[in-house]
């Protein structure tokens, strides 16, 4: 709240020192241009030891020549160094001062070899670095008449010297013509802000939004650049560079909304307007490069004012040539904005003229332009909002009507939607039943259990319909669930002989796992018929549900038979059909814990077929199978029933004998070794020679005290027992 007095405080009082300046004041003497008398030279003026330009003495060696406007002398190829001097006139002030419009870029004035003003810093070489473009007011001593005042410049900016106003005036009278100078400026700027807050207001009324937001960033650019440009924002705050920055980014930002709101206004007139979008897109580009170069000291201000306006001139010539195709096919109010469009368009060229020196110094009112086009562009849209609404008027009349119609056909269809809901909501209570059934079948190991799963869960599915659930047992079909009213549901006499079918009344669904090779095996049977009325839900749609249901649980059903023939794939050695060393190694853990926890035997039988590597090498490989296949098959024979047989790899084979004393051992082993000594191996119809083992048996506990040294200490008495000769059987001692 202090802040916002203080501001109001500030500006009462600039406006009553603006009032007093702006009355007639008696003043001893009148301004003089200084128009005439003018020289230069070009180069930088050396110093002397105590710091005065020697160019500034009467005999200097500089090259003075007459000039008629002090900017940009004639040859100037690779100068960024010139001296402009005039000789003073004889003229009585009682505060003089030397008051000039511009500069480009840096200044140094010096007055009998003494520097009595500077704008900028420079260095010993005579370069700087740009420091705005501010008016200039050059405090004059009282004795100044007759004397010659000398400028030091350098500008590395197309343009070098003066612009605008040169003239000796007294301070007060200067003050007075700046603080009138800003007057049209500041209400510029005010009005600029006033209609960017109301088009801002009008945006949040959701009404042509983008309109409204496009003239609020135009009249927000305006003011911007009316800002930069009042004189009097120098006197507020001697920054003239920023400023200069706050007046440039405006600057550059102007054409954007201006293409937006162009291009918003006739985007109904013709596809050549819509196309050329891209025309302010460049132009945002160009002011995100400028930023961030000038931000970053990679670019200057005085390069991108001339780059963008080459790039405005092409564009806003793009734009004329389209524009005017579609000129007589737009609305009246379309033709009003082009025309105030082109006219503020002209302004700012023709302010580009007056910069570049394209034609004389004259003061071009670019800030009421962008005021009369923001004027403009507000009445419109506000127009074209007032518009709108009564066409919405008009239709919400006729609406009104059409509710009470559409209230009728919609309280019908709430009904409608009611019924569908319930349906929907029973169909996604039945897919959760599907989910979960199949979620606790992926964690089942075996198909018994899988159908136990769906045994529990298949009422539930089905309800509130009567059903019976059946699985297959050998080839015969066996009811295990039946839920709802009794119903008819024969039994097929073969498990292979299934059928899906279903009809609005009931249905059949078998459940089924297909193996690797293909071959179909019907596992369980769901007949389910329809005795009750459902809410909603067609009970065709829910026999279409259970067959989808029933299809995925079938899926996951293939899965866990598929897992359970690769289990025994993984305990069964392929060429033997025995268990293999993995499935021993686990069984013989298991067996051990038993034989403790029971106190009883446990013996173990390890064979191994003599000289296997010779009778590979005179037979081939395919012959030692057959011999390999012919042991495991005796093995089979003679062990059976309680015996585990495993292959432990090669031609090494193993028999755990659980509750078998070493003597039982020792006579089945013995049986063994006679039966292979005498089976001949019959191979591609030859007959080979005769095969022969030995034999290593140890037992708990009779044998050994430990009968996790049982498989080290047989197979010990297997090594003893091919020390010995071979094709024959020793035991373990105690």
């Amino acid at each position: 709240m202090k802040q916002l007095q203080t501001a109001f405080f500030y500006f009462i009082s600039l406006f009553f020192a603006t009032a007093l300046l702006c009355l007639p004041a008696n003043v001893s003497a009148q301004d003089m241009n200084l128009g005439d008398g003018w020289e230069y030279a070009w180069g930088d003026s050396a110093f002397n030891s105590d710091g005065v330009p020697l160019w500034t003495q009467q005999n200097s060696l500089a090259d003075w020549q007459p000039i008629a406007f002090p900017a940009d002398p004639p040859a100037r190829s690779a100068h960024d160094n010139v001296w402009f001097r005039i000789k003073l006139p004889q003229h009585v002030y009682r505060d003089p001062v030397f008051y000039a419009s511009s500069i480009d870029l840096l200044a140094e004035v010096y007055l009998d070899g003494e520097l009595i003003y500077k704008h900028g810093q420079l260095d010993q070489n005579g370069v700087g670095v740009f420091a705005g473009w501010p008016w200039h007011m050059i405090t004059l001593p009282e004795n100044f008449a007759g004397k010659t005042l000398y400028f030091r410049v350098y500008s590395n900016y197309i343009n070098i010297g003066f612009w605008g106003e040169r003239k000796l005036t007294e301070r007060v009278d200067a003050l007075k013509q700046i603080i009138e100078e800003s007057l049209q400026g500041f209400i510029v700027a005010g009005v600029t802000i006033f209609i960017a807050l109301m088009a801002a207001i009008f945006a949040m009324l959701k009404g042509q939004r983008r309109q409204f937001l496009n003239v609020c960033l135009f009249s927000l650019a305006a003011a911007g650049l009316v800002l930069g440009d009042i004189p009097a924002m120098k006197l507020i705050w001697d920054q003239p560079l920023l400023w200069n920055y706050i007046g440039a980014y405006a600057y550059f930002l102007l054409p954007i909304p201006m293409f937006m709101l162009l291009a918003e206004w006739l985007s109904d007139a013709g596809l050549e307007v819509r196309h050329f979008q891209w025309l302010w897109r460049a132009h945002f580009v160009f002011l995100l490069l400028a930023a961030i170069g000038s931000v970053s000291g990679l670019l200057h201000l005085t390069q991108l004012y001339p780059a963008f306006d080459g790039m405005f001139i092409v564009t806003l010539l793009l734009l004329v040539v389209f524009v005017l195709l579609v000129f007589n096919r737009v609305r009246l109010e379309q033709k009003l904005l082009i025309l105030a469009y082109f006219g503020f368009c002209s302004v700012m060229m023709l302010d580009m003229a007056v910069a570049h020196n394209w034609i004389s110094w004259s003061s071009v009112p670019v800030s009421s332009g962008a005021l009369l086009f923001s004027v403009a562009i507000i009445g419109l849209s506000f127009n074209h909002y007032l518009s709108t609404q009564r066409r919405l008027a008009k239709l919400n009349i006729s609406l009104e009507s059409k509710v009470i119609e559409r209230t009728e056909q919609l309280s019908i269809m709430v009904k409608q939607e009611a019924l569908r809901a319930n349906g929907l909501l029973f169909q996604q209570e039945k897919l959760e039943i599907v989910s979960d059934i199949i979620f606790e079948l992926e964690s089942c190991h075996t198909l018994e259990v899988g159908i136990e799963k769906i045994t529990n869960n298949i009422e539930a599915l089905c309800a509130p319909f009567s059903g019976v659930f059946s699985i297959a047992v050998t080839d015969e079909w066996r009811n295990v669930h039946c839920w709802g009213h009794a119903i008819d549901a024969p039994l097929p006499e073969n498990t292979a002989l299934i059928k899906l079918k279903f009809n609005n009344e009931q249905g059949v669904f078998p459940f089924r796992v297909v193996n690797q090779q293909g071959s179909v095996r019907y596992v369980a049977l769901l007949q389910v018929q329809a005795t009750d009325v459902l809410n909603g839900y067609p009970v065709a749609h829910f026999m279409k549900l259970l067959k989808r249901a029933v299809e995925k649980i079938n899926i996951t059903l293939a899965n866990i038979a598929l897992r359970e023939e690769l289990q025994r794939f993984s305990y069964e050695d392929e060429l033997t059909g025995l268990k293999n060393r993995r499935f021993f190694s686990e069984v013989m853990e298991h067996e051990i814990a038993s034989a403790e926890q029971n106190q009883e035997a446990l013996s173990l039988l390890i064979c191994d077929i003599d000289y296997f590597k010779k009778f590979n090498d005179t037979y081939g490989h395919p012959a030692g199978d057959e011999a390999l296949k012919t042991l495991a098959s005796l093995l089979s024979h003679f062990f059976h029933e309680g015996d585990i047989v495993c292959r432990l790899g090669g031609e090494e084979f193993v028999v755990v004998m659980p509750r078998v004393t070493s003597e039982d051992c020792l006579r089945k082993a013995e049986q063994l070794r006679a039966a292979v000594e005498k089976t001949q191996i019959e191979y591609e119809g030859y007959l080979l020679e005769n095969i022969t083992i030995s034999i290593g048996i140890s037992s708990w506990p009779e044998l050994i005290s430990d009968p996790r040294q049982l498989f080290q200490q047989t197979d010990s008495a297997l090594y003893q027992a091919k020390e010995s000769g071979r094709n024959c059987i020793r035991i373990t001692e105690k």
